[in-house]
């Protein structure tokens, strides 16, 4: 019940947008407004709001996180082989990776582990997406940029210069420093963080919405590959790899809870901005959260 009742809103959100697409109220020009807003204010605000007051990593978690890190970057490489392999087209072979590697451990998999986890899951789940938002989402849009046909130096000017990346490069330098943004500072970025995942939603669900008909099938392929790396192979691999070490059982726990999310919104949010694979990946946030509902619901009883 506890996770049913977490992803229902996500559903309810995406529906919505989706009947005010039908309805013709949310069109494309608006759905690309909302989806700008969250791309260079929401994700941002929210990063910098939520890891710049999370406390810095022991030890221990310190090598949890070396390991997930290590871990979830060979699922990204997994699926730039295997477009390679299977010759999938350009789009795929760049939009794949992010969709397989970048989960939505900030808006579903962090709540979740503290809820059957205990408040001490809180700080390596915070520090969990980190390693996805700054690391995984890198390496993913910088893939990525491959499908646009850029120069490499250009595609490494937008990954640096990604407000999602930087945002949460500024969250971790707050908390690596100990310091504290300014109180209507900090106020005012939790109430714009409060509003980027129902805007994410609302315009994944305008998309999905404005373009009713089934993946293509040239995208069948990619699409199921990525979501099996993404809610099965991800999250059995972090588990070997951290049971292998001796890593303490709640790190365990923790980490395989959010290695197994569905695909972020943001990812969405980044292919649509960069024109690459867009649709596929809203198919597979929206796809890869429904089964998600069954894959976590078992992952949380097993590691509970």
């Amino acid at each position: 019940m506890e996770l049913a009742a977490r992803i229902a809103p996500f559903f309810a959100l995406i529906a919505v947008g989706a009947v005010l697409a039908r309805l013709r109220i949310l069109d494309d020009r608006l759905g690309r407004w909302l989806s700008a807003y969250t791309y260079w204010i929401g994700f941002p605000a929210l990063l910098v709001s939520w890891l710049g007051t999370a406390p810095p990593p022991d030890a221990g978690l310190a090598r949890a996180l070396a390991i997930y890190a290590a871990v979830m970057s060979a699922v990204l490489g997994l699926a730039v082989i295997a477009g390679r392999i299977r010759r999938w087209p350009a789009e795929a072979r760049a939009g794949v990776p992010l969709v397989a590697a970048v989960g939505n451990t900030a808006f579903l998999g962090a709540p979740l582990a503290v809820s059957v986890l205990g408040a001490g899951a809180r700080a390596p789940a915070a520090a969990i997406v980190a390693v996805d938002f700054v690391l995984l989402l890198g390496v993913g849009v910088a893939v990525l940029q491959g499908g646009r046909n850029e120069p490499a130096w250009r595609g490494l000017r937008r990954v640096l210069l990604n407000p999602t990346v930087v945002g949460a490069g500024i969250g971790l330098a707050l908390s690596a420093l100990r310091l504290r943004l300014p109180e209507p500072a900090a106020g005012g970025l939790a109430l714009i963080a409060l509003t980027t995942s129902p805007v994410a939603l609302v315009a994944l669900g305008g998309l999905i919405g404005r373009e009713r008909a089934l993946p293509a099938r040239a995208d069948f392929e990619p699409l199921g590959a990525a979501l099996l790396l993404k809610l099965a192979v991800a999250p059995v691999l972090v588990w070997l790899a951290l049971e292998a070490v001796g890593t303490a059982r709640e790190l365990v726990a923790a980490a395989v809870l959010l290695a197994a999310c569905p695909t972020a919104v943001n990812v969405f949010i980044q292919t649509r901005t960069a024109e690459v694979f867009a649709r596929p990946a809203a198919q597979a946030v929206a796809i890869g959260t429904v089964i998600s509902a069954l894959t976590l619901t078992l992952a949380a009883h097993l590691l509970a």
